[in-house]
């Protein structure tokens, strides 16, 4: 079953656009030095059940993976570069934080937007 995290659109547009306005987040245990290259594979109408899209996405061993399963599903592929820690919604870091590179994070349910996974690319 997916992780279902508040998770709005806005938030997810917020999140992917690097350039947004943030407010500084102090979260402690957490590396704010880190920049992340992320794409985010989203179906914003799902074609399979979430359990078959955890399943796909949990398989994932890279972002040419990443790449190459969003075609298969004819799902959007958003790409995001030095995304910095100050911009991701507090709730994220987390999930962020302990995804290893070259993998997807758990999925991640909007109610009105369909299934999202981040797949982190790389940090720096």
């Amino acid at each position: 079953m997916p992780i279902r995290l508040a998770l709005s659109a806005a938030a997810l547009t917020m999140f992917l656009a690097p350039t947004a306005a943030s407010a500084q987040v102090a979260v402690e245990n957490l590396s704010m030095s880190n920049n992340y290259r992320l794409l985010q594979v989203s179906l914003p109408t799902p074609s399979i059940s979430p359990a078959d899209f955890k399943a796909q996405t949990q398989a994932i061993q890279s972002c040419g993976d990443a790449r190459k399963l969003a075609r298969n599903l004819d799902a959007r592929l958003t790409r995001s570069t030095y995304v910095g820690t100050t911009n991701v919604p507090r709730h994220l870091l987390p999930v962020l934080a302990e995804t290893p590179t070259g993998r997807a994070t758990p999925v991640l349910v909007d109610n009105s937007n369909g299934l999202h996974v981040l797949v982190v690319c790389s940090r720096a």
